[in-house]
């Protein structure tokens, strides 16, 4: 890093492998500065990806139910879905601890809306309506 700070204020200096004072206080800026820039950048991007996991499983929550209909031709209710299994079920589960999603667009969804963006949850329960369209999704409860 010497070397390079070296380079870069237009003198070069014979390499000794160790480092002044002024030459340590600018490197710990230059990391500083790097870092306060670099971290909210990671959040954010956790977050998008962590909504984009939990839209892809509410997706998936919705085609298994499709698959449940044509299996047993069952019309309308609550139908729980478990991602590490893929397996849907009559929603039997009590529902303390699910987080009620608004709207049933999925890709309408945003990273701050019901925390979709800060956990992956992994239990969906899916509502089917009597015309057979889908009321409303609830996540959780987290595992």
């Amino acid at each position: 890093m010497a070397l390079f700070c070296a380079i870069v204020q237009g003198h070069y200096k014979r390499w000794t492998g160790a480092h002044n004072n002024a030459e340590q206080v600018t490197n710990t800026c230059l990391r500083g500065v790097l870092m306060a820039i670099s971290i909210p950048i990671f959040t954010s991007q956790l977050k998008k990806a962590r909504l984009a996991t939990n839209q892809a499983n509410a997706r998936a929550t919705y085609a298994a139910v499709e698959a449940q209909y044509l299996q047993d031709n069952t019309k309308h209710g609550d139908f729980t879905y478990d991602v590490a299994t893929g397996k849907v079920s009559p929603a039997t589960i009590s529902t303390a601890g699910t987080v009620n999603i608004t709207g049933t667009d999925i890709s309408a969804w945003t990273v701050d809306q019901s925390n979709l963006g800060t956990k992956t949850y992994k239990v969906w329960t899916l509502t089917v309506g009597e015309d057979g369209s889908v009321t409303a999704y609830k996540a959780g409860p987290e595992n």
